[in-house]
């Protein structure tokens, strides 16, 4: 149907708008710049939806409701999935690369 193509485009487009800070971050070897904080939500509201979708199929035990709404399931896991990159890129690999304020995030 025409909102199967919509939501799967709509996870496309999640996709594809990661990818270049993803490689950004990669390449500069830093995340100076931007902001964790907006992950950190991004994160929490990916968590939320998928435990959303389990829980609801847990509770009526029907298991299909998580196939049911395959869009949300995958944007969910997909953000997830981004946002421990953008975090293990921002806390390990390139935390020194952000010079002597060491995890100072919170005095901006």
């Amino acid at each position: 149907t025409f909102l199967a193509v919509l939501s799967e485009v709509k996870v496309l487009i999640s996709i594809v708008k990661y990818c270049p800070q993803v490689w950004t971050n990669y390449t500069r070897k830093s995340t100076e710049g931007w902001t964790i904080h907006n992950v950190l939500l991004d994160f929490t509201g990916g968590l939320l939806s998928v435990a959303q979708l389990v829980l609801d199929a847990s509770l009526s035990e029907d298991w299909s409701a998580i196939s049911g709404d395959p869009a949300k399931f995958l944007l969910g896991n997909v953000s997830v999935f981004f946002d421990i990159i953008f975090m293990v890129q921002h806390y390990c690999l390139y935390a020194k690369s952000r010079g002597p304020r060491e995890f100072d995030d919170f005095q901006n």
